[in-house]
């Protein structure tokens, strides 16, 4: 009998599902201590969010060069884990295991195996991947299953996080099925796009047999060694981090060629919108803002808006509207959109009243770098663009920005509308995944929007929305309401885990269904 819901502990009022669950849960990258996008911040929270309902959660992640175990005060495992790279057992790597733990007893379980991992950058430098990824992340993939294999207590859930993992539910049911039998494997797919292509030669890497090469359960359709594929069709169950982008990947035009297995799928296919993290992205907490501030407080926001027109060079301009941008550099992002859009409504402008000014956090494709360079050097009253990642200005942008530009050509879900929400900073976004699923239009409703949205990616609707959103700025007694109700939607963790929690139960059932 299982007594655990008896026992108080310091958790106990948190305890609130219908089993305590033990999740291991495979992640490239981990907030805070390793990022290069909304992945990191999800392997942080979401772990979280189902520790605070209970469950036993272990993120398992690589240990990076820029990461120092000993400067970080880590626990050292003094059992090394043996990770084979060849059939079952042969040539087995012993990595090193470190312990940390973040909020409510999450533990993150770092790998160290430095000839993989002991490098700076996580998966390259400068747009420029490492020549060894098909290598290092199998031998990340069958390191979550080795680890989860030898847990202290046995595991109900692998849950292993885009092309990274890929092959960790391949290892798992090939090597060990009867082990795994009554383990649920799933795979959150986080962006499509990317899926882990490398060529057949780099097949030799994953350590299994020659029969995998002469089939397609690793190979895509052009030949590739394909690392998310192979997790698609191996993984009990799929997720992706919206129900708009779970339908759109399902289709020719976002499927990225695995439409057609995806669909396949489906029925093993749900999409789950990400949560936000409000004890960090929440102006009334927020430590890396000028003024803390909420719907009560919302003066707050003007002095944050001063302190970052400020700090960015630009003329302090309380009636002006300021658009923010904080977004990788990439025509996934539209970034070509925005930029001919904001020339061209800049350009246009005849009195210093009218317009709105423009705020750029991000890093990426070079072009548009040089682009946005020249933007700020044409309008420099008008235009501040730091090139880079920066998470105090991420924040600093948030607070002080009355507008955020998403104009991504698709996004699974996207977090930065959200956080934006939250600060009463109001989203313009094109129609698409989960920016889709998360903003409503004014327009559509004047008594429940929170934003501007857009359906067609072109300059002429995209200067629409902006427009409109700049119009109804200027009108205070329209645009209070329209940011309370934007700051007012909730999208914590809580809602987003209760749903993975149902997925992984379901999971379990069908287990001992099939025993």
């Amino acid at each position: 009998m299982d007594l655990s819901r008896y026992i108080i502990t310091q958790d106990a009022s948190e305890l609130v599902a219908e089993k305590r669950l033990t999740i291991v849960f495979g992640s490239a990258e981990v907030a805070p201590f390793s990022k290069t996008g909304g992945l990191a911040d999800v392997a942080a929270s979401l772990p979280t969010a189902l520790a605070q309902r209970g469950h036993n959660v272990v993120v398992f992640t690589p240990l990076y060069g820029h990461l120092d175990p000993h400067q970080m005060r880590m626990s050292r495992r003094l059992k090394p884990l043996e990770v084979p790279r060849q059939a079952k057992t042969q040539d087995k790597v012993e990595a090193t295991l470190w312990e940390t733990r973040l909020s409510h007893g999450v533990q993150v379980c770092f790998v160290q195996a430095d000839d993989y991992f002991g490098r700076e950058g996580l998966y390259g430098y400068d747009d420029q991947s490492f020549e060894d990824n098909a290598d290092r992340f199998s031998f990340f993939g069958r390191a979550i299953v080795e680890f989860t294999r030898r847990h202290a207590l046995p595991v109900d859930v692998m849950h292993c996080n885009d092309w990274h993992t890929g092959l960790a539910p391949v290892y798992a049911s090939h090597y060990y099925a009867d082990e795994f039998a009554d383990i649920t494997t799933m795979l959150t797919i986080h962006n499509l796009a990317y899926q882990g292509k490398f060529t057949p030669d780099d097949f030799q890497f994953t350590g299994l047999p020659k029969s995998f090469a002469d089939t397609s359960k690793v190979f895509d359709a052009n030949g590739d060694l394909n690392f998310l594929k192979s997790g698609i069709q191996y993984a009990d169950r799929i997720t992706t981090v919206s129900p708009g982008y779970a339908d759109e990947i399902q289709t020719a035009e976002r499927g990225e060629a695995l439409h057609e297995l995806l669909s396949e799928r489906s029925g093993d296919l749900e999409g789950i919108t990400n949560g936000a993290d409000y004890n960090v992205w929440s102006p009334d907490v927020d430590r890396h803002i000028e003024v803390q501030y909420d719907v009560e407080s919302l003066n707050g926001k003007r002095r944050n808006k001063a302190d970052l027109q400020h700090r960015m060079g630009l003329p302090i301009r309380p009636t002006l509207p300021m658009v923010g941008v904080i977004s990788r550099l990439t025509e996934q992002k539209g970034i070509d959109v925005l930029i001919p859009t904001v020339r061209t409504l800049l350009s246009d402008v005849k009195s210093d009243r009218d317009g709105f000014q423009l705020v750029v956090l991000g890093e990426g494709n070079k072009e548009y770098r040089d682009q946005l360079q020249q933007l700020q050097q044409d309008f420099p009253n008008r235009v501040a663009f730091h090139h880079g990642h920066s998470e105090p200005l991420a924040h600093r942008i948030q607070a002080g920005a009355d507008i955020l530009a998403v104009p991504s050509r698709y996004e699974p879900c996207g977090l930065t509308q959200i956080y934006a929400m939250r600060y009463g900073t109001v989203p313009v976004v094109h129609a698409t995944g989960g920016l889709a699923d998360t903003v409503s239009d004014l327009r559509d409703d004047p008594d429940t929007g929170t934003g501007f949205v857009f359906n067609e990616l072109t300059e002429d609707a995209f200067a629409g929305a902006l427009e409109r959103a700049c119009a109804a700025y200027r009108n205070y007694r329209r645009w209070r309401p329209l940011m309370v109700r934007a700051m007012n939607r909730d999208f914590s963790w809580d809602e987003s885990a209760r749903r993975y929690e149902s997925l992984y139960m379901a999971g379990i059932r069908d287990e001992m269904a099939a025993e």
